[in-house]
């Protein structure tokens, strides 16, 4: 008796990879939704589903991103992140969303702990991109 052994074919990894290309974008946008619709108004999301399921959804897509794109031996170019586009808005709505976690606190409190949280947010920026340049 001879048993044939199953293969997939090379094009259908392919077309899973493509796909699962597809699906990360989508999780991630409903990742930001999430977190922005919870940040505006908390326990709107984390009340129905945990962040902790759409996270892991969102590692175990990426691993299996990872490991098809090492099966079919797909290699991207390295991109530079251009910060200085990114960067102000980035700043703006961090400080919209920190400040609006603050409310409890009185106007100058906030402000202040929104500042130096944003400063922060600032030295571990550059301390992780600035190893780049080097």
């Amino acid at each position: 008796m001879h048993l044939r052994k199953i293969t997939i074919d090379k094009n259908i990894l392919l077309v899973t990879y493509k796909l699962l290309h597809d699906a990360l974008f989508l999780i991630l946008l409903a990742f930001a939704g999430t977190l922005v619709a919870d940040a505006l108004l908390p326990g709107l999301i984390t009340s129905k589903i945990s962040f902790s399921k759409i996270t892991l959804l969102l590692v175990l897509t990426v691993g299996a991103i990872v490991y098809l794109g090492k099966k079919l031996q797909i290699t991207y170019p390295e991109k530079k992140l251009n910060k200085s586009k990114i960067l102000p808005a980035l700043i703006l709505f961090s400080f919209l969303l920190i400040g609006n976690s603050l409310l409890k606190f009185t106007f100058w409190e906030n402000i202040v702990i929104t500042l130096v949280t944003l400063f922060i947010f600032f030295l571990f920026f550059e301390l992780i991109f600035s190893s780049e340049e080097k």
